[in-house]
């Protein structure tokens, strides 16, 4: 009698267990990436090092296939229906493997209480800025760094490096624009459009102003900017509602990744709110994702991170508190790709 091989075995396992061909398959080819890895890293490929492309083909398949069926099954699915498919999800045991993945890993368990911490943040931009020396990248395994590689490369997170490339780009404009302007960044986090803004290390600013609720972030700000004279001031978006701390007056005001997780009523009351804190010719600055991401069901489901999507009507409704007689012009206009929305609304 002739004995299934490994894969066979574990086909039927989960095909017995788990009635889901999506799940399964993604497992499979997962499973079979690692073990490619591991035999690999015994013969001398090293930890947390880059992978070469043909050891990783598995994983790069199976996770692309996986994220597509995803979005897929997201779109077409009721609310109901995809949370019910997000607790299977995360009973397969595909979720073992995926959470090897610290950016993952870190959205879903939410160690400073939301998905999109500055933390993540980090993992996306590190790709760009090759800070291969973060801790929990150095010492990933093989199979983890490849999962990494790719989920840091995803739509999502291109959206996110070309969102922090225009606002580092409208930095430098407005200081060339207005001399020594005063700025204010609402949700900085730790500020990373910095590195690409040559007018704040040139300390072009009269005033630049980083706001968080998270006071751990902005200790990496004060540590990384604060020479360059970036202020910190630990706020929270209620304090801002309630007119509980004293601003001042800016030439621009702007908030990127905020608006994410914020419901519309709120967002205009904030909107208004930013508005009101600029001086005559200011200029009030907001970004959101737009609808369609392709990484949307990957992103509900194993990193456990849901956004606020928003489109063009929308965002404009967000100025609708503002007295149109206030406003000289509002703009609204996309990055290259569609995924990422900012509007745009300038004082008379």
């Amino acid at each position: 009698m002739t004995m299934p091989d490994r894969g066979e075995m574990l086909t039927f396992e989960l095909e017995e267990v788990y009635n889901d061909a999506l799940l399964n398959d993604a497992y499979q080819r997962l499973a079979h990436g690692q073990a490619i890895l591991a035999k690999a890293h015994a013969g001398g490929l090293e930890t947390g090092s880059a992978i070469d492309p043909d050891l990783a083909k598995d994983v790069r398949q199976g996770l692309t296939d996986l994220i597509e069926g995803l979005c897929e099954r997201r779109i077409n699915s009721s609310d109901q229906e995809w949370h019910s498919f997000v607790s299977i999800c995360l009973r397969h045991p595909l979720r073992e493997l995926l959470h090897q993945d610290p950016f993952t890993l870190r959205a879903f368990s939410k160690p400073r209480g939301y998905a999109g911490d500055a933390e993540l943040l980090d993992f996306i931009y590190g790709v760009e800025e090759q800070w291969d020396n973060q801790p929990a990248v150095a010492s990933l395994s093989p199979f983890a760094r490849a999962l990494f590689d790719y989920t840091t490369r995803i739509p999502a997170t291109e959206a996110v490096r070309a969102r922090r490339e225009f606002v580092a780009h409208l930095l430098d404009e407005v200081a060339n624009e207005i001399r020594h302007p005063h700025v204010l960044s609402i949700a900085a986090g730790h500020l990373r459009e910095a590195i690409l803004t040559a007018a704040i290390k040139r300390r072009k600013f009269g005033r630049f102003v980083a706001l968080d609720s998270d006071t751990q972030s902005l200790e990496v700000v004060e540590k990384s900017y604060g020479r360059f004279g970036v202020e910190i001031l630990p706020a929270s978006v209620r304090q801002i509602l309630t007119h509980k701390v004293e601003f001042g007056q800016f030439d621009l005001v702007y908030s990127t990744g905020l608006f994410d997780y914020v419901q519309q009523s709120m967002a205009q009351r904030l909107t208004e709110c930013m508005f009101g804190l600029l001086k005559p010719g200011g200029r009030l600055v907001v970004a959101n994702f737009l609808p369609g991401i392709p990484d949307v069901g990957y992103m509900e489901s194993y990193m456990a991170w849901e956004l606020i999507y928003r489109n063009r009507h929308e965002m404009l409704e967000m100025s609708m508190k503002i007295p149109e007689a206030e406003i000289r012009d509002v703009r609204i206009f996309s990055d290259e790709n569609q995924h990422i929305i900012f509007l745009q609304i300038t004082r008379r």
